[in-house]
């Protein structure tokens, strides 16, 4: 039984669904302008729903190292969305409890107009952070984005390698006890990413729970100690990392549905 304290994620019988507009009926508002009119009308009232997430069921503990594996459009993302709290289930229920951290994309939220430092303290809010604590990691923060001389500028003025290393940095220098991971950082110079793989790595090891999706199965393998294999929304395969992945390699996914 999980305790009230402890840091966990339990998902029962998840579905997601989106609203999108309804097939056009092709009509002739010459031959029938009534007709025309009134699937114009109703047209902009209609919404279909289309299932993106089908039933999920899972439950995540302290030291679980979730790998999320699947093709494009299987739902990866927007698995990571919901447990981040920036989309809200259709039913079912879902329970995250812990300090969360989602790394879905280093290159967003950053204000051309504003400088470097103000940045920092705008993503530092957007995290969480006080503006006392983003001051204590302002220096650390600069320092591994190497952006000492250039920190007053205006973010417009960066090239995107050195925007990367600005939003890498303030991200993670929050520590998190649920980690949610999509993909990982390969932008940037050599040098840059080598370092940015460490920090990631150390990242990872202070969190308590990860859940990390991508299309590296070798790094998923070497990262993860249990895996989901999404399709179409829908798991079809959970278990231990390596047996997830080989059934991922499988015909039994291709014929899964």
């Amino acid at each position: 039984m999980l305790v009230a304290t402890d840091n966990f994620i339990v998902a029962r019988n998840v579905h997601l669904n989106i609203p999108v507009a309804g097939r056009k009926r092709r009509r002739s508002l010459k031959a029938n302008p009534l007709a025309a009119l009134r699937d114009f009308y109703w047209q902009r009232r209609q919404k279909e729903l289309r299932p993106l997430i089908k039933g999920l069921s899972f439950e995540l503990r302290e030291g679980d190292r979730l790998g999320v594996i699947g093709q494009n459009g299987a739902g990866k993302t927007t698995l990571l969305r919901l447990l981040a709290g920036i989309l809200v289930p259709s039913s079912g229920t879902l329970e995250v409890n812990g300090v969360t951290q989602a790394l879905l994309s280093f290159s967003m939220g950053m204000q051309p107009e504003a400088t470097g430092l103000e940045n920092i303290y705008l993503r530092g809010f957007c995290h969480g952070l006080s503006a006392r604590e983003i001051r204590k990691r302002i220096p650390e923060i600069v320092e591994f984005a190497q952006l000492e001389r250039v920190i007053h500028d205006p973010v417009r003025t960066y090239s995107s390698g050195m925007q990367l290393r600005l939003s890498f940095a303030v991200a993670t220098s929050v520590k998190a006890e649920i980690l949610l991971l999509d993909e990982w950082i390969s932008a940037g110079d050599r040098f840059f990413v080598q370092r940015s793989r460490e920090r990631l790595l150390g990242h990872i090891d202070a969190c308590k729970i990860l859940v990390f999706a991508s299309h590296n199965l070798a790094l998923l393998g070497e990262l993860c100690t249990r895996g989901i294999v999404l399709k179409g929304g829908k798991a079809v395969f959970e278990g231990d990392i390596k047996d997830a992945l080989a059934f991922y390699d499988s015909d039994a996914y291709e014929a899964a549905g």
